[in-house]
């Protein structure tokens, strides 16, 4: 009960921040002009076909957000076609329409492996085939079908990349303020807290700064440059909080290192008030006087200890004080003129779309190698699909429902790889239907709408769903129900119904999808050893191209920029992978202490790199060494190692790694370099040996 508790609280609350009304007024556009233009042709089945196909890929746009590559829009319309054609010509063979679902569902679940928006394409393009594809008819009638339906998704494509929001840049000021907020949230907390809700914001801010209409733009340049300072403080602000828990709660110079970090919370706070124009006036001063007096104090603090303690309390000071510079910088900057210039009306620029999201063959292809190599989660989910999704179809037709399509349609959407994200939008799909559906049937049956009346309720509900979708996912699947029973409405009679049938085949396929997966579920062990592995695999990549820095030797920074991103990206996905084992069914998922054990120490191993990395880049190098050499190696080796050793590729004992470390210790007392090199070098060994003592009692209970 706890767990349906939390996804019914999930899906009742609302984010008012992510109400977009512009995003939905031009996502609505399209579907509403298809409409009207089918009816005015007197053509019903071809405005609820374009109009199907527009909401379709206007949706998989929203789940895209905040931008989804024109391959993958442009791939999913003409998979909905390609689908409507194969359901419609093999509607009149039964047999067939179902063996010919099979492979269609397996395909489309084995897309999840490449990410979120592939696998909604994936989900449509099964939609097309039972739903829009469910009345026999002949191979011209089903190209014309296909055709209508292509046509009115590629509008919908095209109308997204021509419409462009306002060039205000209020939107990216907000953004950019997001993360400011964010960055003096971590800054505010304490050092056991993960600092990944705070690249997710920071992700998205650099995501609409990095839009190609913005290039060339100078406010747009001046807040990207703020953005850069923002991100530089958020990683010196993750390598002291590392250093913090280093040194604990207690003492004069912890006390002083919080006040430090309290200072740069206000500045960032107060720099998101600025950027949203709330009136907050003045530059860096007043907060660098408070930084100075905490900076004097800590100085006199660290002459007090010694040892490892006054290591680690210089190692704050320089943090400190390269916060503050960046933080300077960003008042700066934020002061600018031209970022009050740039309310002109918008103009179509020509720009290069760079498309990110397109794979080379062969990259997609060792996707789905690994993908189907085992029994991973998507080759389950492909499986449960291709067996769910058909038995659907003929339960609906053994049980005489009136409206069949329903189920198949129901049991898609619900039917997730994971528990958790099965109960959260199975629960919300269940809720949204139920206000979708009532609420069109009252309004349908009280108006009894005309074509222009119901034009507008299209209209309505089409901009009511795109606005509210990255705001409650309950409330905006209600508002899309209720789009596609007005839709409905123009060519059946008797909406309430409609309505009831809409909303009970829900329910029977919500219940299908459940025991699909609670028959068969995907082990979320399996789940959380996989993503565990890679994100080791990705620490001894970013070590490797850190290493060369100890010694003063040149690196790509391009390789170290690309590996520590590829790191934190990792640890979020593992941390995404232990927090959904939790909700899991006790039997088959991992111990949570040991999943969160093993990301507390990737978490340590990514800030002692980072440390390194940035005292490095500031000049604390050393000479090159045999022991160095060897224990540096030796790290990488060992990360690495457990990566094999989660992967199953791997069951040797690990490397020595104290031992290398007070040979190279000695090496660099001797060679006089900078004590904050040995202090890191040791958090690495310390936070190693404790994930390879994690991962043995994992593999021990797999």
């Amino acid at each position: 009960m706890s767990r349906l508790g939390g996804a019914l609280r999930h899906n009742l609350r609302l984010d008012a921040q992510s109400v977009s009304p512009i995003i939905g007024a031009i996502t609505a556009a399209p579907v509403v002009a298809l409409f009207v233009l089918g009816l005015s042709l007197s053509n019903t089945t071809g405005a609820i076909a374009m109009a199907v196909g527009a909401n379709l890929v206007a949706i998989v746009s929203l789940v895209g957000a905040p931008r989804i590559s024109l391959s993958l829009a442009v791939a999913d319309a003409l998979a909905m076609g390609a689908s409507a054609f194969v359901g419609t010509a093999s509607a009149a063979h039964p047999a067939l329409h179902v063996a010919l679902l099979v492979p269609w569902c397996f395909g489309a679940g084995l897309l999840v492996a490449f990410g979120q928006t592939q696998a909604a394409i994936g989900s449509q393009a099964i939609i097309a085939f039972t739903v829009l594809g469910r009345f026999s008819g002949s191979l011209s009638l089903a190209a014309h079908l296909s055709l209508l339906v292509s046509l009115g998704a590629l509008v919908e494509v095209a109308a997204l990349v021509v419409l462009r929001l306002p060039p205000s840049l209020r939107h990216q000021r907000h953004q950019l303020a997001r993360a400011c907020e964010a960055v003096a949230n971590l800054a505010r907390s304490s050092p056991e807290t993960t600092a990944i809700s705070t690249l997710g914001v920071v992700d998205e801010a650099e995501a609409d700064l990095d839009r190609p209409t913005l290039f060339g733009r100078r406010d747009a340049t001046v807040l990207r440059s703020v953005f850069n300072q923002v991100r530089r403080a958020r990683l010196e602000l993750t390598t002291l909080a590392g250093l913090r828990a280093r040194l604990g709660s207690g003492g004069a110079a912890a006390a002083q290192l919080r006040v430090g970090t309290d200072v740069i919370a206000l500045a960032l706070s107060d720099l998101a008030s600025r950027l949203r124009g709330r009136g907050v006036e003045g530059d860096w001063s007043a907060y660098g006087d408070s930084m100075r007096r905490v900076l004097a104090s800590l100085e006199t603090e660290r002459v007090g200890v010694s040892g490892g303690e006054a290591v680690l309390v210089a190692q704050g000071i320089d943090h400190l004080r390269a916060i503050a510079g960046q933080l300077r910088s960003a008042w700066g900057l934020v002061n600018d003129p031209s970022l009050d210039d740039g309310r002109r009306a918008w103009r179509n620029e020509r720009s290069v779309v760079a498309d990110a999201g397109v794979r080379r063959l062969d990259s997609a292809l060792d996707v789905l190698r690994s993908a189907t190599s085992s029994m991973t989660p998507a080759l389950r989910h492909a499986i449960r699909l291709s067996v769910a999704v058909p038995a659907s179809v003929l339960l609906a037709h053994w049980w005489g429902l009136p409206r069949g399509y329903w189920l198949p349609f129901a049991v898609t959407v619900i039917l997730k790889p994971d528990y958790s994200t099965l109960l959260k939008y199975g629960v919300g799909r269940v809720i949204g239907t139920l206000l979708g559906a009532t609420a069109a049937a009252l309004l349908i049956s009280g108006l009894h709408p005309d074509a222009g009346a119901t034009a507008v309720l299209v209209a309505l509900f089409a901009w009511a769903a795109y606005t509210t979708w990255s705001a409650n996912f309950a409330l905006s699947t209600g508002f899309v129900t209720a789009l596609i029973l007005v839709l409905l409405s123009t060519s059946l009679q008797d909406p309430i119904t409609t309505a009831l049938d809409r909303l009970v085949e829900i329910l029977l396929g919500a219940g299908i999808a459940a025991a699909a997966y609670l028959i068969w579920p995907t082990p979320p062990r399996a789940g959380v050893v996989e993503a565990e592995g890679a994100l080791y695999e990705s620490l001894a990549a970013y070590w490797c191209a850190v290493a060369p820095l100890l010694v003063g030797d040149e690196v790509d920074h391009t390789t170290v920029i690309s590996t520590s991103r590829a790191a934190r990206v990792a640890w979020g996905r593992a941390e995404t992978a232990v927090g959904r084992s939790v909700i899991e069914p006790r039997s088959t998922r991992l111990a949570p202490a040991e999943g969160q054990g093993l990301l507390a120490a990737a978490l340590r191993l990514l800030r002692a790199t980072h440390a390194l990395r940035i005292d490095a880049e500031r000049g604390a190098t050393t000479v090159t060494s045999h022991d160095l050499t060897e224990l540096v190696a030796a790290i990488g080796a060992s990360l690495q190692h457990l990566s094999d050793l989660l992967s199953s590729e791997e069951t040797s004992a690990g490397i020595d790694l104290r031992t290398l470390y007070v040979a190279a210790e000695a090496s660099l007392v001797a060679a006089q370099a900078p004590a904050s090199i040995a202090v890191h070098l040791d958090e690495m060994v310390n936070a190693t040996n404790t994930a390879r003592h994690l991962v043995r009692s994992v593999l021990s209970n797999v």
